[in-house]
C-alpha cells in the first residue's frame, strides 16, 4: 500500500530522479543477491572445512576457524538486512553498520588473540597487544554509539505533550 501523497510526490519529481530511484533499487537488490550467494557459499565452505579438519587440526584451532568464518557469515547477513531496510524504507539506517563494525572487530580480536599465544616473547607480541587494545576500544566505542542511538530513538518515540504512560 502506498503512503498518502506518494503519487503526488512522484509526479513532482523529474523523470531522471524517478529513473535514478529505480536504478538504485535494482543495484541494491543485485548487491543483496550477491551477498546472499556469497554468504551461503561461505557458510558451506566454513562448515565443510571444519568437518574435514576435525581429525587433522587441533580442535581449538579448528573451532576458532569455524567461529571466525561464522562471524564473517553473520556480517554478510547483517549487510543483507541493512540493504533490505534501505530498499523498504528508502533511507539508510546507521545502527546496522555499527553492529557490522562490532562483529568485524570481535572477529579480528578472536583471530589475533589465538595468534598471540604463539607470539609470546617475540617482537611482534607488543604490536598484537596494541592491536587488541585498539580493537577493544573500538568495540566499546561502537557499542556506546549504538546505545546512544537507541536511547535517542526511544526518546523520539515517546508521545509529546508531557503525557506519561
Amino acid at each position: 500500500m502506498k503512503p498518502a501523497g506518494a503519487d503526488d510526490e512522484r509526479r513532482g519529481q523529474s523523470w531522471i530522479a524517478v529513473l535514478l530511484g529505480y536504478g538504485e533499487v535494482v543495484i541494491d537488490a543485485a548487491v543483496a543477491l550477491a551477498l546472499i550467494v556469497s554468504g551461503a557459499t561461505l557458510l558451506g565452505v566454513v562448515v565443510y572445512k571444519f568437518v574435514r579438519d576435525l581429525d587433522r587440526v587441533p580442535f581449538i584451532s579448528n573451532a576458532l576457524g569455524l567461529l571466525s568464518g561464522l562471524l564473517l557469515v553473520f556480517i554478510f547477513t547483517e549487510l543483507i538486512s541493512t540493504i533490505r531496510v534501505v530498499i523498504a524504507r528508502r533511507r539508510v539506517e546507521v545502527e546496522p553498520f555499527l553492529i557490522v563494525g562490532i562483529v568485524a572487530a570481535v572477529r579480528r580480536l578472536i583471530v589475533i588473540s589465538a595468534e598471540a599465544e604463539n607470539l609470546l616473547g617475540t617482537g611482534r607480541f607488543r604490536d598484537v597487544m596494541l592491536e587488541i587494545g585498539v580493537l577493544a576500544a573500538t568495540v566499546l566505542l561502537l557499542g556506546a554509539t549504538v546505545l546512544v542511538l537507541r536511547i535517542t530513538r526511544r526518546g523520539d518515540d515517546e508521545p509529546t505533550g508531557g503525557q506519561t504512560q
